[in-house]
């Protein structure tokens, strides 16, 4: 959830208690597939396969590296070992996503 913030990640506020996910995987053959009808709702994607990859890529990235986030509390001193501030990978991200916005091609330049 949001709670109520504009970003699509919600607040930067971590979690104070261990969540816990289930995920479901259905393997059907393809023949299976094809006889399958549609949801009534689904339409086709207006936005083009790169933009909507590169959208789907920012937010794979930024999942994956807020889900080593520790609390200040919790870090533990490591010479070896560097730290980036959350804040810095979503500047990083919003930066991305309005440069792609603007110009879907930018990265090319």
């Amino acid at each position: 959830s949001g709670k109520g913030s504009q970003h699509p990640f919600g607040a930067m506020n971590l979690p104070q208690t261990p969540t816990v996910a289930q995920i479901g995987i259905s393997v059907e053959l393809l023949e299976n597939l094809a006889q399958q009808t549609p949801v009534a709702n689904a339409a086709v994607s207006s936005v083009d396969s790169f933009t909507e990859f590169t959208q789907k890529m920012l937010d794979n990235f930024y999942n994956f590296a807020s889900s080593f986030a520790v609390t200040q509390a919790q870090m533990t001193p490591n010479p070896s070992e560097a730290f980036i501030p959350a804040n810095v990978v979503l500047k990083w991200y919003e930066n991305f996503q309005r440069r792609l916005t603007q110009n879907p091609l930018f990265w090319k330049t």
